[in-house]
């Protein structure tokens, strides 16, 4: 089955990143050894950059990229595995992924999105099972925009029940753009 895309824009430019591809094809050595070093400094890679890495051939060169990204993930996390509870804030959905249980077509499950009151209980019953992270869950809806996300996160980070509080919140929604993305975040 085909997704209808008409009125549908993407955001990924690819143009763009099949030029990056195309001027950073083999790489040096150098340039890629430069590029890992930048990345152990915990700096953000520039497109071009990324497509140095992606464009090493050199099994060498390929095993250097990969242990400067075990490097830079035991420094950011350490021997620590993160765990959170899932928070399904909605599960109306536009498309129809066939993996997923949130697929339009799908007329077995109930459509449901959660109001505040009944996302403050649903905090409240994490927070007192210990629950310090979630990811809240959101169906790709024009209901969940950028407002509607920022203002469940909010609501999450009011909660406070005793001595505990949900202290990291992760996202699980549809693409935003730029703006979208600084409204959530802010």
């Amino acid at each position: 089955m085909k997704i209808d895309t008409e009125g549908l824009t993407s955001f990924i430019p690819e143009e763009e990143i099949f030029q990056w591809l195309e001027k950073t094809k083999n790489p040096s050595a150098e340039r890629v050894r430069a590029v890992i070093a930048r990345s152990l400094d915990k700096n953000r890679l520039m497109p071009e950059e990324m497509a140095i890495l992606i464009n090493a051939e050199d099994p060498v060169l390929v095993e250097e990229i990969f242990a400067g990204a075990r490097e830079l993930k035991q420094r950011v996390y350490g021997n620590r595995i993160v765990l959170f509870a899932p928070l399904y804030i909605g599960n109306e959905c536009v498309n129809n992924c066939q993996y997923c249980g949130f697929r339009s077509t799908n007329s077995e499950v109930s459509r449901k999105t959660l109001t505040l009151p009944e996302l403050d209980q649903e905090v409240e019953a994490l927070v007192k099972r210990g629950h310090k992270r979630l990811i809240l869950v959101y169906g790709e809806h024009p209901h969940y925009g950028a407002q509607f996300i920022h203002d469940t996160v909010l609501e999450v980070y009011k909660q406070k029940h005793g001595n505990g509080e949900i202290r990291r919140v992760n996202i699980n929604a549809a693409p935003l753009d730029i703006e979208g993305y600084k409204l959530v975040k802010s």
